[in-house]
């Protein structure tokens, strides 16, 4: 069943998260062999930005249960936006060349590289059950 028909697995937020953070650590890792030092801070920088975001998104989505509105999600996605950015130009003003802007882009980019690898891992794991029921029919 379709996760949008209810059927969602309950720690899969927490599941998320540790994906997040598990991406970090293989791309840090990956940068500290092949990489400068001001591109392995990027990514740290990047990487955390983004994590603590998801952070806030996930309590966001309980919000919206709480206070039955959307209103709460986009005033939270919007302070975190603002504050992302205010963040990573006071880190690149304060430290000039310390930081990669490449660096900071491929550290943001571990949410989105966690969550592909985990709708894989559905899918593949989705496969698997149903293959498993139509052996017991």
């Amino acid at each position: 069943m379709l996760i949008w028909q209810g059927d969602i697995d309950k720690s899969l937020g927490k599941r998320f998260m540790l994906a997040c953070w598990a991406m970090l650590a293989l791309e840090v890792a990956a940068a500290n062999i092949w990489w400068t030092p001001q591109g392995v801070k990027g990514i740290l920088l990047g990487g955390i930005i983004a994590n603590i975001n998801i952070i806030g998104t996930f309590r966001d989505t309980h919000r919206i249960v709480k206070f039955k509105t959307a209103v709460v999600y986009y005033i939270g996605v919007l302070t975190r936006l603002i504050l992302a950015g205010v963040i990573i130009v006071t880190f690149l003003k304060k430290f000039p060349g310390s930081f990669s802007i490449l660096g900071i882009f491929i550290g943001i980019s571990v949410v989105p590289i966690a969550f592909f690898l985990m709708v894989f891992q559905t899918l593949l794991t989705r496969k698997r059950i149903e293959a498993q029921k139509e052996q017991k029919s």
